[in-house]
């Protein structure tokens, strides 16, 4: 690897709905400091446009708790929802 050379480790990708893509690459690279460090890039594709974001670990950590704590909100609030509607119901399929 040279110096400039940036390598895909692993690459995760999701289809989010048609001709629009969420891709996920860990890729190594480097670090002024240390002349090595791994990274995490947020690739958004779409039919007319590519963007991509390139993130530390700890950023990616931070999005991942953040989407997390926006899941379960948005869980719970269907939930409140399904109760009021259906206050018999004993069990749920939150989607």
């Amino acid at each position: 690897m040279s110096k400039y050379e940036k390598r895909i480790l692993k690459r995760l990708a999701l289809k989010v709905k048609e001709k629009v893509f969420i891709d996920l690459f860990l890729k190594e690279g480097v670090f002024e400091r240390t002349g090595y460090a791994t990274y995490i890039t947020l690739g958004l594709y779409t039919e007319d446009n590519k963007m991509a974001i390139n993130l530390s670990k700890p950023e990616a950590c931070q999005l991942s708790v953040m989407l997390n704590q926006l899941v379960g909100e948005g869980n719970n609030h269907d939930y409140d929802k399904l109760k009021q509607k259906y206050p018999d119901q004993e069990s749920w399929h939150i989607y």
